[in-house]
């Protein structure tokens, strides 16, 4: 279990953990993804407290959407900007595997991740309590990557990363991942509920698109998932407390 962890947070941050002598499988580490978000959440916070951002409201959500890219290596940033890219620049399957492969970032790239940003920094500046909102939207964004490699199979026949993961995921991670997810919600309360009821129905959206454009995920498109849950997280979560969803 341990080596699990620790996979998982040497696979999903750029934290200098040393290299375990025999490497565990990445899909039973997905056991602990949105634990690793948590992780994310805890030092995004304290770097932001350390460098009193906190008292500048936005200037503190600049940070909570700032810290985990670079604490993360931009990963999921990537994989966005390749689905951006490759969804909407291409026709058939062929041609968006094709783009995505391009280590080049498109218009489409370049303009989702700036959007992707904005979208991130106007909920969050516009919330009272971001702290709680950074939590969620990190835990759920790791556990969406979880039910997706659960349900989904691979979508690229010349191989990736995400052929490591693709319905190789078994009921343990699912449920371990659910798990660490369903404490932050818990601790919501009836916004953290609310929020999960909103995303299960948009992971199925999701996931059916996926499916339908090229068959299944690839490690881009579980990325680009995680990086679109954190937003859709964030706008359930500035509607609840806003009053405009009861």
């Amino acid at each position: 279990m341990i080596s699990d962890l620790l996979s998982a947070i040497r696979f999903l941050t750029i934290l200098p953990l040393p290299r375990a002598k025999k490497e565990t499988d990445l899909a039973k580490a997905m056991f602990f993804f949105p634990l690793v978000g948590i992780l994310i959440g805890i030092l995004t916070l304290a770097i932001t407290r350390v460098l009193s951002l906190d008292i500048f409201g936005q200037l503190e959500a600049l940070s909570f959407i700032t810290l985990p890219i670079f604490l993360t290596g931009g990963l999921h940033v990537d994989g966005f900007a390749d689905f951006c890219d490759g969804f909407f620049g291409g026709r058939d399957k062929e041609e968006i595997l094709k783009i995505m492969r391009d280590p080049r970032s498109g218009v489409w790239g370049i303009l989702g991740v700036a959007l992707l940003v904005v979208w991130k920094w106007q909920l969050l500046a516009s919330m009272s309590r971001r702290t709680s909102a950074l939590f969620l939207c990190l835990t759920a964004s790791r556990w969406s990557q979880v039910v997706l490699a659960y349900f989904l199979p691979y979508g690229n026949p010349s191989g990736g990363l995400g052929e490591k993961v693709a319905k190789k995921i078994g009921p343990r991670e699912l449920i371990g991942a659910s798990s660490f997810f369903g404490l932050i919600v818990f601790f919501l309360g009836a916004n953290g509920l609310v929020t999960l009821l909103a995303l299960i129905p948009f992971l199925a959206g999701v996931g059916f698109l996926f499916y339908k454009r090229i068959g299944g995920i690839t490690g881009d498109l579980i990325g680009a998932t995680s990086e679109a849950v954190e937003v859709f997280v964030l706008f359930i979560l500035f509607l609840v407390r806003s009053g405009n969803l009861k």
